[in-house]
């Protein structure tokens, strides 16, 4: 289907690329099979309100976790280890099954170890923009564009769940399942759904814990990257990529109806965030870099789809976790002003 996407022709795109998955891992944006017994009477306030609960949880509550990760044809089992405190949140990601990897994520970065690579990247953290983040609770705006129900849920790792689901109104983005535990809120189960009704993510709980402290060893690394090579992101270093509020050289012609610009920072590649409010696009744009084969044309990874094509002396990637239609349509009308 085109250049693989590790052939992306700057490093700082691939890299960024890199943190931007292990940020997803993190946050579960993920799929499995529901049921649709509904709970009658429900509406869209309710489903939002279940939603700001599950953000709460994420972000206040201790958890010792296991789950299993499906994305796209690859299947993983994982633990999650999240400590909320003064301190801010303190969370660790580890691989158990497959390639030997851990996330670690503070208040301050993000960083990926990936010892199959011997590589580590590190990014700067972010407000997470996933089903369990503040996204729910700070931007209702994305309900213009989704149908948001509650309906009966099931037990998952040995506890009652609530199900809520988002229905996109239009094929250019994905539809969501988000199962949540009754009682406390936490995010146990959760479905990433493409237009064609498949499930192209899917994350399910096993087990998990919320003990009353965490102790800081368990948030500390088994792998210690020495000897890897280390990527920073580019923003984490100072004079480095810079966000601006300038007008954008390059812009898309068509975008899905609510996406705006939420985001742009400019280095030695331009890069530009669009969002509905839940679903994002990235568009990346930098001059051809003649040693590396570009991306030509639609590539995917699980979920996340990429379209890229050269105008000029420039390379235009377009990169989200949106339907392969979306990034195609947006990467094929993107014009320089």
């Amino acid at each position: 289907m085109g250049t693989d996407l590790r052939s992306v022709p700057h490093p700082s795109l691939w890299r960024n690329m890199q943190a931007r998955m292990c940020l997803a891992i993190l946050g579960g944006w993920l799929c499995a099979i529901y049921t649709h017994a509904s709970i009658a009477g429900d509406t869209s306030d309710n489903a939002r309100q279940s939603l700001d609960r599950m953000a709460r949880a994420a972000q206040t509550l201790n958890y010792d976790g296991t789950f299993v990760y499906r994305n796209g044809s690859t299947m993983q089992s994982m633990r999650i280890i999240h400590r909320s405190g003064d301190e801010g949140e303190r969370e660790r990601l580890v691989a158990l099954s497959g390639a030997a990897r851990e996330v670690l994520r503070d208040r301050e970065r993000v960083t990926c170890i990936l010892p199959d690579r011997q590589s580590v990247v590190v990014a700067k953290s972010r407000p997470r923009n996933f089903p369990h983040s503040k996204l729910f609770e700070s931007n209702a705006g994305f309900a213009r564009f989704y149908t948001l129900s509650v309906h009966g849920g099931e037990r998952i790792a040995g506890r009652h769940t609530s199900l809520v689901a988002v229905d996109p109104h239009d094929r250019f983005r994905y539809g969501y399942r988000i199962w949540m535990d009754r009682d406390t809120g936490l995010l146990l189960r959760s479905e990433l759904i493409n237009e064609r009704g498949e499930i192209v993510e899917q994350l399910v709980y096993t087990n998990i814990d919320l003990p009353a402290r965490i102790p800081d060893e368990l948030l500390e690394p088994a792998i210690s990257g020495a000897g890897y090579t280390w990527y920073r992101d580019e923003e984490d270093e100072p004079g480095a990529a810079a966000t601006t509020n300038a007008e954008p050289n390059w812009y898309p012609g068509w975008l899905p109806d609510g996406f705006e610009l939420r985001e742009r920072t400019h280095d030695l590649v331009d890069h530009l965030v669009f969002s509905d409010g839940l679903a994002s696009v990235s568009v990346f744009i930098e001059r051809l870099d003649t040693t590396s084969k570009p991306l030509d044309g639609l590539d995917s990874m699980g979920a996340l789809n990429a379209y890229g094509s050269m105008v000029g002396e420039f390379q235009i990637t377009v990169v989200g976790e949106v339907p392969a239609a979306t990034v195609e349509r947006v990467g094929a009308s993107i014009t320089r002003r």
